[in-house]
């Protein structure tokens, strides 16, 4: 049976708890499942490796595949971007089904955990099989390209939407998931170092030159080795606390169109789903655009793992920062503070393209602060099963966290088509490559992440769940213990 009061807005005077050691819970005897000591140091590593793990996918995606396309495999950069949008859509639907189905497992492995068992190995290969597409951009190219790009994102989600729904399954502890959300940043960010400044030196040894296509097939094959192992430590180390509810075991469209219809009505989930969307698209453009502007605008080829690695730092810090600073200032207020400062900082590097040293590090604070939303996005849509909870009575963590996967999706299809868009638009050739084009590239390196950073910065002022939150989970442990 739901619950249909709402929460009374905590009192100005209104004892606020420390997020890692109360969240609103009844005095006593506590569950694991909230009691933040629970989830320990090894646990807590793990979801570290996990997004290790899924970067050396998916940020090797987002950083090289356009390039790929265009550079190694011939494709037209128009025709790429209809490739990046139409088919990044298509699998980001399929996330919300992959979501539906974990609130619906039930094995002696746990309900999300056997996902990372069976998934990885299919997702490494068909990684790899991605970046084998044959060369001449004819059509057999784009048909290959369209059909493994697909399949790659099915298997993505088949593996990250249960290793993101793993957060709310292993804590109900607010300030727990914020300190998991961190290590999963941390984990973003050394995926993005290992990419940013291992992949081109390693495509070289391989290969023997930047656009080797064995030295990408070799490099490419080793990621997806490791990440296959990492995903299954993830396996191997996290626990599942979070007891099921008993929609989980509802069969039929029935149940499955009533979670739909209350993860519509979840307005926290909905606005962090927006501004993911933002964050992904931001994200793509980013390292989708670095290998184009070092190459094309500050003419040096090293300066792609330079800019690439000021990046993944900025994530690796932020990733320590972020759960400190949003304590401090607010989830909300700290997040959107952080925007402004970034779109400030960005416009300044239009100014510094004639030096490296300058344009890195304020390139390397701009995202350091523009990213503390990113960071928090997965403690976010974890936050947002309480007021699931509470509103309809179901966790439904699987759908929730799928629906995050697909804005993922969403967002870095968005990112990567406006980008290759834009190199069609200033007629980029990778053979002839004029001033204007140079200086077109550096608007949308520079320009279109700043207007995207404007957008999120709408978007979040809208979220409102923080306040409201403690009441929520208080009023959650009272209707279960009335079960």
């Amino acid at each position: 049976m739901s619950s249909t009061r709402k929460p009374e807005t905590p009192g100005r005077d209104a004892a606020r708890p420390a997020p890692a050691q109360d969240d609103g819970v009844a005095d006593g005897p506590r569950d694991a499942a909230d009691d933040p000591r629970a989830v320990r140091r090894g646990e807590r590593a793990a979801f570290a490796l996990g997004d290790v793990a899924s970067n050396l996918t998916w940020t090797t995606i987002s950083s090289y595949l356009l390039f790929f396309y265009t550079d190694v495999a011939g494709i037209a950069a128009g025709t790429v971007g209809a490739l990046m949008l139409i088919a990044r859509l298509l699998d980001a639907f399929f996330d919300p089904a992959v979501g539906l189905l974990v609130d619906r497992t039930s094995t002696r492995w746990g309900r999300a955990r056997p996902y990372l068992l069976f998934g990885a190995p299919l997702l490494g290969v068909l990684t790899l099989l991605t970046f084998l597409t044959p060369g001449g951009g004819g059509t057999a190219a784009v048909i290959y390209a369209y059909v493994t790009f697909v399949l790659v994102g099915l298997a993505y989600s088949l593996v990250n939407v249960p290793y993101g729904a793993l957060m709310a399954m292993a804590t109900r502890d607010s300030g727990t998931r914020m300190q998991l959300a961190g290590m999963r940043s941390f984990g973003v960010g050394i995926g993005l170092i290992v990419v940013s400044t291992a992949t081109q030196p390693l495509i070289t040894l391989f290969g023997g030159s930047a656009t080797s296509r064995s030295g990408f097939a070799w490099t490419i094959g080793l990621y997806a080795v490791v990440g296959m192992a990492l995903f299954w430590a993830v396996y191997g180390l996290v626990k599942e606390r979070v007891p099921t509810t008993p929609h989980t075991t509802e069969g039929g469209g029935a149940g499955i169109w009533t979670s739909i219809k209350a993860l519509a009505g979840n307005r926290p989930w909905t606005t962090v789903f927006a501004f993911s969307i933002l964050s992904f698209a931001r994200l793509g453009i980013i390292t989708g655009g670095a290998v184009y502007f070092a190459l094309h605008v500050l003419h040096k080829p090293s300066a792609v793992p330079v800019i690439l690695l000021a990046f993944s730092l900025s994530a690796v810090l932020g990733s320590l920062l972020t759960a400190r600073v949003l304590r401090l200032l607010g989830q909300r207020r700290g997040i959107l503070l952080g925007l402004v400062a970034c779109i400030v900082l960005s416009a300044v590097l239009f100014f510094l393209r004639d030096n490296l040293m300058a344009f890195t590090a304020v390139f390397f604070v701009a995202n350091l602060v523009g990213g503390f939303g990113f960071v928090a996005g997965p403690a976010l849509v974890a936050d947002s099963a309480e007021w699931h909870e509470w509103r309809s009575g179901r966790r439904d963590e699987g759908l929730l966290f799928a629906g995050y996967s697909m804005s993922t999706k969403i967002g870095a299809a968005l990112g990567s088509a406006c980008l290759a868009w834009g190199l069609a638009a200033i007629d980029y050739s990778p053979g002839s490559v004029t001033s204007s084009v140079g200086d077109g590239i550096a608007w949308l390196f520079i320009g279109l992440p700043i207007a995207v950073a404007a957008l999120q910065a709408a978007v979040i002022a809208t979220y409102s769940l923080e306040s409201k939150l403690p009441d929520i989970k208080a009023e959650n442990v009272r209707v279960r213990e009335g079960r």
